[in-house]
């Protein structure tokens, strides 16, 4: 398997995954102002702490969310600028979809809905079903209210798990008696965007540093842009 890294910083916590033969390496903070100050420095103490160069470094993966816009923004500039530092190629990856494949790889599950909170009196949502050990998307990812996620919920069949569970409005007593289980502490992390990034990597979905976008699912967010951040620069 070719030296791979992963970047996820679209919650709270910043996460960065090496995968280097048949292991993965995780280093996981949580940081939820901090995503500029320590998401590439982790790259670097990640690598040293395994003795790779960065020059030994075939591909970087990120979250391309849907999550917080300015940790998003912050992964795709880092994922940019190793992949043109470097001249590798790049894949985004679903934020949502890393939660399923985590739940999947942890429990018997394998139907899972994910609800991330989205801010703004809103979450994310998504539905995965596990085919060939892989989280796959049966459904769109959506942003709206906790009323309609929860309309959502109440129809599907399988475990709901997230952050945004937490969300006034999106579970409720009817939901918790219908789903399979509900966890609210799965956050995504990279180490558990592995296996999807190692397939990605096998069908040849790795491409140019500009053929990856971030989603956000709004037209227009309320959060501070990346140039209004700290610069990823300065170091």
């Amino acid at each position: 398997m070719a030296t791979l890294l992963i970047l996820d910083a679209s919650s709270t916590y910043c996460s960065v995954a090496l995968i280097r033969g048949d292991q993965t390496f995780e280093l996981t903070e949580l940081q939820p102002r901090r995503h500029a100050q320590r998401l590439l420095p982790m790259v670097d103490e990640l690598l040293a702490a395994n003795g790779v160069a960065r020059q030994e470094v075939e591909g970087v993966a990120f979250g391309r969310g849907p999550g917080s816009f300015t940790g998003i923004r912050i992964a795709i500039s880092v994922a940019q600028g190793i992949s043109l530092g470097l001249d590798i190629p790049v894949y985004g990856f679903s934020s949502l979809r890393v939660v399923a494949q985590q739940v999947m790889m942890s429990s018997s599950a394998t139907r899972v809905m994910v609800v991330m909170d989205a801010h703004m009196g809103e979450v994310f949502w998504g539905a995965f079903e596990l085919r060939d050990g892989l989280a796959m998307a049966i459904s769109a990812e959506q942003v709206g209210s906790p009323a309609r996620c929860a309309a959502d919920l109440l129809a599907f069949d399988g475990v709901i798990a997230g952050n945004g569970i937490k969300v006034a409005g999106v579970v409720d007593d009817q939901v918790r008696v219908h789903a399979e289980a509900v966890l609210d502490d799965v956050e995504p992390l990279a180490g558990f965007a592995a296996p999807l990034v190692c397939s990605a990597w096998m069908l040849g979905k790795f491409a140019g540093a500009d053929q990856y976008a971030p989603v956000y699912l709004r037209d227009s967010v309320a959060w501070k842009k990346l140039d209004e951040q700290p610069s990823l620069l300065k170091r």
